[in-house]
Order: C-alpha cells, then sequence, then structure tokens
C-alpha cells in the first residue's frame, strides 16, 4: 500500500484518442498539473483547474495546437511535498508531459526540484501559484513564474497600512517556510517606511486550537493592524477569535490567503473590512480584454455553476501563457516549449502583460489591493 494515497484526475478536453501498446503517439500535447482536490485546500485546487481547462477547451475546439490537442493531466496532491514528488515523476515520466503548470504548494515545487525530476527531460514548470524568494533565487532554466513575487505584495501591503496610518504592525504567518520568507518580506517593506514590525506569532496547518498561543501573543503586542500569511482555514480561525475578543486591529492578507474560502468559513460579518493584496486583475471587472475573455469560456466551457474568481483567472493567465509558448515551439518535446518560453519576450494577454527572457523569468510584478465588503464582496 502507498504511504500516501491520492486520487488521479486526469481530464481529457476533447475527443478520447486511443493509443495501441507500441504505436506512434497521438497528435496530442500533455499539460500536467499537481493540485489539492481533497482536503482542506480542495476548493483551490479545483480553482486552478477549471481556469485551465476552459482555456484548454476552447483551443481544442478551434483547431487545437498545429492540429494538436492538448490533454489536462491532474493529479491531486493534497497529502503534501511526497504526493507532489510522486504526481510529477508520472507526469514527466508516464505521461511525457510536454510541460507542467500551476502546482500551488512551494514545499512541493522545491521536493521536485531536489528530486531533480525536471532536468532529464528539460520539461518547464511555468507558473507556481508561490511568491516564495527561495524558489525565484535558484535561477533554475525550466521554472517560469507568473505571479508578482512577495516583495512586490509586501510593500503594497505596507502602502495600504501607510493609507491606515497603521505604523504599528504585527504578523501571523504559517510554520513553514513560505510563511517564515513573508515575515522577512514584510520585515524589510516595513522598514523602508520606517514602521516598526512588533512582533509575529506562527500558526500550524490543521490543528484547531493553534490559533489560542498566537492570539494571546498578538493581543499583547497591541497592534495597529496585523498582516497575515497562512491557509486560509488558520486564518478563518484566527479572524472569528480576534473578532470575538473585541479588538480592533485592521487585518491584511498575501494573496495567497484565499479570500473566497476564509468568507465560506468565517462568515461576512467577521471578515468585512479585511484587506487582500491581490496579483491578478479584478476577474469580476470586465474593463479587461483578458477577463472578457476569461468570462466568456468560463461561460461556454465551465460547468453551470462556474463563478469567476482570482486563482481561476491566475491559472487562465498561466495557461493563455504556455498556450503562446507552445504556438510558437517548432516541437512538443519539453526543452523545446522551455525554449520557446524563454523566447517569449514582451506578451500583451490583453491588458495584462508579461515579459520572459532569458535573464527574466518573472513574468508579472502587478499587485493590487481589495477589501471584502459588508456582504463578502471585493472593493477595490
Amino acid at each position: 500500500m502507498e504511504q500516501f494515497p491520492w486520487r488521479r484526475w486526469a481530464l481529457t478536453l476533447g475527443l478520447c484518442w486511443a493509443q495501441a501498446a507500441g504505436a506512434a503517439p497521438a497528435a496530442e500535447l500533455v499539460v500536467g498539473q499537481s493540485l489539492p482536490l481533497t482536503g482542506e485546500n480542495a476548493l483551490l485546487g479545483r480553482q486552478l483547474r477549471l481556469g485551465a481547462d476552459v482555456l484548454f477547451a476552447h483551443v481544442n475546439a478551434t483547431g487545437g495546437i498545429q492540429g494538436a490537442r492538448i490533454r489536462h493531466v491532474v493529479l491531486d496532491d493534497a497529502p503534501g511535498p511526497q504526493a507532489t514528488v510522486r504526481n510529477t515523476r508520472q507526469l514527466v515520466q508516464d505521461e511525457r508531459a510536454s510541460a507542467l503548470m500551476g502546482y500551488p504548494q512551494a514545499q512541493g515545487v522545491q521536493a521536485v526540484l531536489e528530486h531533480r525530476l525536471l532536468a532529464p527531460s528539460g520539461v518547464p514548470l511555468l507558473g507556481a501559484v508561490t511568491g516564495d524568494r527561495a524558489l525565484r533565487s535558484l535561477g533554475h532554466p525550466q521554472l517560469f513564474h507568473v505571479r508578482a513575487g512577495l516583495e512586490e505584495e509586501a510593500d503594497q501591503l505596507v502602502e495600504h497600512l501607510a493609507t491606515l496610518g497603521a505604523v504599528r504592525v504585527a504578523m501571523l504567518h504559517a510554520a513553514s517556510a513560505e510563511g517564515r520568507d513573508a515575515l522577512a518580506v514584510l520585515r524589510a517593506a516595513l522598514a523602508r517606511k520606517r514602521f516598526s514590525l512588533a512582533g509575529a506569532a506562527e500558526t500550524v496547518t490543521g490543528q484547531d486550537g493553534a490559533v489560542d498561543p498566537a492570539m494571546q501573543l498578538l493581543r499583547s503586542l497591541r497592534p495597529q493592524a496585523i498582516v497575515l500569511m497562512a491557509p486560509a482555514s488558520a486564518v478563518a480561525r484566527f479572524a472569528k477569535a480576534w473578532r470575538a475578543s473585541g479588538e480592533s486591529a485592521h487585518l491584511l492578507a498575501f494573496s495567497r490567503v484565499d479570500h473566497q474560502q476564509v468568507l465560506a468559513l468565517a462568515g461576512s460579518a467577521v471578515v468585512r473590512g479585511m484587506g487582500f493584496a491581490q496579483v491578478v486583475p479584478s476577474p469580476h471587472v470586465g474593463s479587461r480584454p483578458l477577463v472578457r475573455e476569461y468570462r466568456a469560456l468560463l461561460a461556454t466551457y465551465g460547468p453551470m455553476d462556474a463563478a469567476p474568481s482570482y486563482p481561476g483567472f491566475e491559472a487562465f493567465i498561466g495557461a493563455k501563457v504556455l498556450i503562446e509558448a507552445l504556438r510558437r515551439s517548432d516541437s512538443s518535446a519539453p526543452g523545446r516549449v522551455a525554449a520557446a518560453l524563454e523566447q517569449l519576450g514582451t506578451l500583451d494577454l490583453g491588458g495584462f502583460v508579461v515579459r520572459y527572457s532569458r535573464t527574466e523569468r518573472q513574468g508579472s510584478r502587478y499587485v493590487d489591493f481589495t477589501v471584502l465588503g459588508s456582504e463578502g464582496q471585493l472593493l477595490r
């Protein structure tokens, strides 16, 4: 029995292509993704998968990539980094993916790199849903980032703190490398504004009582604002406890904290006024051609109850970048796709610009700030 059981989710968009043993490969391009499709982060995983799915479905319906259909293979990595490694090995070795995209767990991506799963085939991994500096500082030839990094997010959060007049700031972060990295980034951003970090507390994923010690510490600091970088479930528990205690400090979060999940878990009365950094434009406001395209394809190819979401839109953007690289590549070989990504240059996707080169692997530096309104709607 496997130590980390996982559920395999594979979606073939369009017609099924029969393959006889030993026959030549079908005219298809495999895009692999390892996501949490079960557990407390399943909502995030579903949104990320759907955002890519609707674009791939549209590409297949309109002729594919030079006649080749896209097959989107999605595997569940909810158990953690070891499942991400297992999934990636299957995607690269068994499925022979031309590209990987949209991995949401920084620890999982780090584990994939440590096991050297990308290097042998040259397969690129595009659009990891993390701003983790450790991954970006590696300069790994097969890693291509779409979203802004933690530094850009921290600067935007501190700018908003300045507008609030909140100069005494605390932080609640996950007991993880990514959480501690966010703490270091926030501390530096505050120092640039000559603000002070009053202190920080850690919370542990999946432990219901884990916010209690954090609550005690943060209340003792008497902050004017608290910045959050933890799983949505932990943030929701903390927000409920914080509001119930009568404390009035502003609550702000990095984009990795999914506002929809926090809202669902904590309720609109608790989260009203909470601020969230966002690394893509609002998917709810159709002022950009890219947003209008996303919403139209979601309505056409998504399920009946599909609604626009920030994670889904981020995945859609990543899929747009990948589609452009696949179109420019002269081969479906992973190494050629990676080379095409590297040579994209400046690409306007429809009001959202990304840039890639041999020395630039972070496509976007876009960061916005939103606030949850009284009915759970996001306000800018």
